[in-house]
């Protein structure tokens, strides 16, 4: 593995010189340990794997394209690390290919060694700030994770216990939230919690045909109807001593809801064409972002079919209710992605990371993910993440403030600022109509009220 400290990678200058360049940090920033620089290859840098790399021009204007091979295979080998160029004699054009190959710093060392000092301390605090930052971010981020769930905010760590309490018990469980919040989720987390032996089934109930829910739910016998040409387990027979989580209940149509209730209350069900009945033990855990209360009071779903499904219920907050949650959710979906391009990405820009706790998220979650898929597509090899590859939605914020930056002080404060802000749009839009307000923030009218008397809107 070889030395542990500040690796320096050198290349063109003697040894007394490097030391005397170093000196200056050496008593802020501890050990340093000077490497010869091999060749260009792959193989021979990854052994090296230095923290810098030092390039000295003199006496080797004759190897421009060497060097800037160089550059290039020390960036591939060791994003993290940094290369520093000291340049003698060299072109404007020089400069530009040696940057646009990779290299952080170009310096003109004729003279100018306090300016090389500096540069040289500056980079190396860079790189051990950086190297913090991403070390504590992976650390908060385990730290904060519940069965894949990541939050440290109040409302989760409530979730979280609720979670543990109702997987160890038999009842059915209700998960309401909105879209993009994570209920599949949290229906994982329950299967997983409760030990039970059999398989957690997914089943979406919105994206199943009228026709054929009770055909999917229960299965068929072959021949029960015109495309039945062999038998089919259902979803019930499927998650026998586990879990059958139902997403989007609220869209099933009222036959599939009397056949539910009757396999809820009974155990057993037949297969669409059978006559031979099944029993089975599954717990069934539903989800809904509909007012399934409001569908009860007009006839729209049964009654005794919610109380069978409610007998624990669960909410899972929406995004903008848990904004502390937001730089851990922004880092892991970061290290995900950027793992799965195969980049290495240092985190956000402080400003960016402002702007990300700024907005509103109606899309929750989901829309996070998204977004920060699509800025790691976008983003260049150990770089923080600027706030400008932040889709336009987010970025319209900047415009709120006199400053053009995100507004400065606690997060509590931030974050009524923004929202007041998105208050009064939403108010605009629908043209002071406080109901339909309410209904495009995803808040209750009285809850509105109340956050337009705290900000004095009017």
């Amino acid at each position: 593995m070889g030395p542990k400290g500040y690796r320096i990678c050198w290349l063109g200058s003697d040894k007394d010189r490097m030391h005397r360049l170093f000196e200056d940090a050496r008593a802020d920033l501890g050990e340093f340990f000077f490497l010869p620089f091999p060749g260009a290859e792959r193989k021979e840098l990854k052994q090296v794997h230095p923290s810098l790399f030092l390039i000295d021009t003199e006496g080797l204007d004759g190897h421009r394209k060497e060097l800037l091979r160089w550059i290039v295979a020390s960036r591939e080998v060791s994003p993290r690390g940094r290369v520093m160029l000291l340049l003698h004699n060299g072109s404007n054009r020089f400069v530009s290919d040696a940057l646009s190959s990779g290299a952080d710093w170009v310096v003109d060392k004729a003279g100018h060694e306090p300016a090389m000092q500096f540069c040289i301390r500056t980079t190396i605090m860079q790189h051990k700030v950086e190297k913090e930052m991403v070390q504590c971010s992976r650390e908060g981020s385990r730290k904060h994770i519940f069965e894949n769930m990541i939050g440290r905010s109040v409302v989760m760590r409530d979730l979280a216990r609720l979670i543990r309490k109702c997987a160890a018990s038999q009842a059915n469980v209700l998960i309401r939230g909105e879209s993009g919040t994570g209920k599949e989720l949290v229906a994982s987390a329950i299967h997983r919690q409760s030990g039970r032996r059999g398989s957690l089934v997914i089943a979406n109930c919105a994206a199943l045909l009228d026709n054929l829910h009770q055909s999917e739910l229960f299965g068929h016998e072959k021949g029960a109807f015109t495309d039945a040409k062999a038998r089919r387990v259902g979803y019930f027979e499927a998650a026998r001593d586990g879990t059958l989580f139902l997403d989007e209940i609220g869209d099933i149509s009222a036959s599939t809801q009397t056949a539910l209730l009757r396999v809820i209350e009974g155990k057993e069900f037949f297969r669409v064409g059978g006559t031979e009945p099944i029993r089975v033990n599954v717990r069934v855990i539903s989800a809904t972002n509909r007012d399934l209360e409001g569908r009860v009071k007009r006839g729209e779903f049964r009654e005794d079919l919610y109380y069978r499904l409610n007998g624990f219920c669960l909410t899972v907050p929406p995004l903008r209710e848990r904004k502390e949650d937001i730089p851990l959710l922004a880092e892991a979906f970061l290290g995900r992605f950027a793992s799965r391009e195969r980049k290495r990405i240092m985190g956000f820009t402080p400003e960016a990371m402002d702007l990300l706790r700024c907005y509103h998220w109606p899309g929750n979650v989901r829309e996070m993910e998204n977004e920060i898929q699509r800025v790691v597509i976008q983003s260049e090899h150990e770089r923080l993440v600027p706030s400008d590859l932040l889709s336009s939605s987010i970025n319209v914020l900047k415009s709120l403030f006199p400053s053009g930056a995100p507004p400065k002080g606690s997060l509590k404060t931030r974050t009524q600022q923004v929202e007041a802000f998105f208050i009064k749009e939403a108010l605009k839009m629908h043209y002071g109509n406080r109901t339909r307000t309410a209904e495009h923030l995803g808040i209750s009218r009285e809850g509105l009220h109340k956050k337009m008397a705290r900000y004095h809107i009017r």
